[in-house]
């Protein structure tokens, strides 16, 4: 069991936290902000701004890593012989097995079973609340705007559990940049605005002033929604906020 860990990443923060393994945890980065006990803990930077003489300092046996955006990081403290483990989920099995990964290293094995449980529940209990919706509009969720790109990973699977269409992208693919024709040829009958890093502070006028975009149905008929990105982007237990909100946008007469 691992006693010292550094966690690089909000998504293993919030792992870690929800296997009650936040005594093992003595430092974080700024981004790791869930729950508000995480705050508290020691920073040592962002994503890629990290300060290595202070993760040095809390002389950690365990850093975990996440996504391919910290793979440099991550091969430099692999040769610096710094214990890492990388954990690189794209889909919603994938961020199971994270939470099974992160039990073993933190000795939570049960409680990672337990997490990995109820998780399902609240899937299957929301799942159960549209079961009997018609239809199935056609949902575009933006990761980043510039350029516009579309969530990939475990998106696509929450928007289709929440009872959309999900059509420019497929589970378990990269998030990729979208084209105006792309989009206009798919012609999204509800858009979802979920932009890494920017909470849920986005203007919708990122959307409905953007050129070739304000003929689309969506945004005709202002059916265009802001995220709490960590309800999306983090691959970790809040998954299923981000499922509930994206079923209450998609099918709204399901929830009284």
């Amino acid at each position: 069991m691992y006693k010292r860990i550094v966690s690089l990443a909000p998504s293993n923060t919030e792992i870690i936290y929800g296997l009650k393994a936040d005594d093992s945890l003595v430092a974080v980065t700024r981004y790791c902000d869930f729950p508000d006990e995480a705050r508290k803990k020691p920073r040592i930077g962002g994503w890629l701004d990290i300060n290595e003489e202070l993760v040095k300092s809390y002389k950690p046996d365990l850093l975990l890593t996440s996504t391919f955006v910290q793979n440099k990081i991550t091969s430099k403290y692999k040769k610096q012989k710094l214990n890492i483990v990388s954990l690189m989920p794209t889909t919603l099995k994938g961020v199971f097995g994270s939470i099974e990964r992160i039990g073993k290293l933190t000795d939570r094995e049960k409680e990672s079973i337990n997490l990995i449980q109820s998780i399902k529940t609240q899937i299957n209990n929301i799942k159960n609340k549209i079961k009997n919706s018609k239809n199935r509009p056609r949902v575009y969720v933006e990761e980043w705007h510039k350029p516009p790109t579309v969530s990939g990973n475990w998106v696509p699977t929450l928007v289709k559990m929440a009872g959309g269409d999900y059509g420019l992208i497929k589970a378990g693919v990269h998030s990729k940049e979208i084209t105006r024709e792309q989009i206009q040829d798919y012609n999204p009958e509800i858009i979802v605005i979920s932009i890494c890093g920017m909470n849920d502070k986005v203007p919708k006028e990122w959307i409905t002033k953007r050129n070739g975009w304000e003929n689309l149905s969506a945004v005709k008929n202002n059916k265009i929604y802001v995220f709490d990105d960590s309800w999306l982007n983090r691959p970790g237990p809040r998954l299923t906020v981000g499922l509930e909100n994206l079923a209450k946008v998609i099918h709204p007469e399901c929830f009284s």
